[in-house]
């Protein structure tokens, strides 16, 4: 894969960490994305096997955790209100389902980097 693109998913994430700053709960996310954000970043770096593995392991941990934590919210945003609003609204303490469907996303998003960076990182190394 190359060199820009990998560049280009790690400096989507770093910035989505910083987008998570205003957040209530902001260290959480922001640690999930920056760990996400090493993924593409370290592979730059043609790494060592066990680094790669370890953040690798690190980020699916973090994104699992948030999608069990955002998982009721998105489901009932999307059962339920999906035909009728919007994500991109402001949070209100009457629809939080808008703020949980948006970390389930956005979590599912970035494991979704982590693991493709992953599986290549591994047929690498099995080719190797």
């Amino acid at each position: 894969m190359s060199t820009f693109i990998k560049l280009f998913f790690s400096l989507l994430l770093i910035f989505v960490a910083y987008l998570q700053l205003n957040d209530p709960d902001p260290f959480f996310w922001v640690f999930l994305y920056l760990v996400c954000a090493i993924v593409p970043g370290i592979s730059l770096f043609k790494p060592l096997r066990l680094r790669m593995h370890l953040f690798a392991s690190i980020a699916t941990l973090f994104c699992l955790t948030a999608l069990i934590m955002s998982w009721h919210g998105s489901m009932e945003y999307l059962f339920l209100h999906f035909n009728n609003e919007s994500l991109i609204q402001g949070m209100s303490p009457n629809k939080p389902y808008i703020e949980e469907a948006r970390e389930f996303f956005g979590a599912l998003f970035a494991l979704s980097i982590v693991l493709v960076y992953w599986r290549l990182d591994q047929r690498k190394t099995v080719n190797a």
